[in-house]
């Protein structure tokens, strides 16, 4: 298990249009998510999708805990990082809203370094795609 604490990230945008955008926006999509499928398990919302990685997609599935405007908890309940459970939380400042995320997470495929690597490209990624998803709101 690794811990991993990504503080600092601000969002050109107030968190009223930020939330918008977590609301099931047809604008809100992320390059490592694909083939996504979602349902519902009473309040939680269940992510089934496929994550490229290095010789194929593999297929993972999330469970979230949706608490707004404040964030979203997301645990991996099937694929490679079952038992993954990421906190993302937002700080309103203003015109801008303020993002962290911190989680403990796992892997059956790669070790605590490699992992935590992994995890913190991918949140840089998504961050990149929302700034953009965010112009579409």
């Amino acid at each position: 298990m690794v811990f991993l604490v990504d503080q600092g990230g601000e969002f050109d945008a107030p968190l009223e249009k930020v939330w918008k955008l977590q609301e099931a926006n047809p604008n809100h999509t992320h390059a490592d998510m694909q083939n996504l499928k979602s349902s519902m398990q009473g309040e939680h919302p269940i992510l089934d999708f496929e994550t490229p990685m290095p010789g194929g997609n593999v297929k993972q599935q999330i469970k979230m805990t949706v608490v707004p405007p404040v964030g979203f908890v997301m645990e991996y309940t099937d694929g490679p990082m079952k038992g993954t459970k990421l906190m993302q939380f937002y700080t309103p400042k203003g015109k801008k809203t303020g993002v962290t995320v911190i989680g403990e997470l796992q892997s059956s495929m790669m070790s605590g370094d490699q992992l935590k690597k992994a995890v913190q490209a991918s949140l840089d990624k998504a961050y990149k795609e929302d700034q953009q998803n965010l112009k579409k709101v």
